[in-house]
């Protein structure tokens, strides 16, 4: 009994700390190139690009959908040295250091795709910023 019993805790322990698949909405210049092409329709790309940001109506009363996602990344970097050539500050402390860096960088992709009266691409345009 306390077998059976260990194995159920087992199981529920491995299922309960299982990572579910998640869906990524990270869109990318590499999705838009490979997805976005004259003649697709609305449905093949909300597939792939996901809802847009803005949809408006041009000049000529054609849909247009804007994607807009801008994305940030952080690194921070530590490093602690200690003095090589004097033994004595291996045990005393003294000679070590530390040195510590942090960056930041930022992405913006702007999608812009234009639809006919069949919701198929007419026409779109796409910009990628790194700053």
């Amino acid at each position: 009994m306390k077998k059976r019993i260990s194995i159920i805790l087992a199981t529920m322990l491995l299922v309960g700390c299982a990572n579910p698949p998640q869906e990524s909405n990270k869109l990318t210049m590499g999705m838009v190139q490979s997805s976005v092409t004259k003649g697709a329709n609305q449905t093949e790309i909300t597939k792939v690009l996901g809802a847009p940001n803005i949809i408006s109506k041009d000049k000529q009363g054609r849909e247009t959908w804007t994607y807009d996602r801008i994305s940030r990344e952080s690194e921070a970097k530590s490093m602690t040295f200690f003095g090589i050539i004097n033994p004595i500050s291996w045990f005393t402390g003294a000679g070590t250091g530390s040195k510590s860096s942090a960056s930041t960088s930022s992405k913006s992709l702007t999608v812009i795709i234009t639809f006919d009266d069949n919701k198929s691409v007419v026409d779109f345009a796409y910009q990628s910023l790194s700053f």
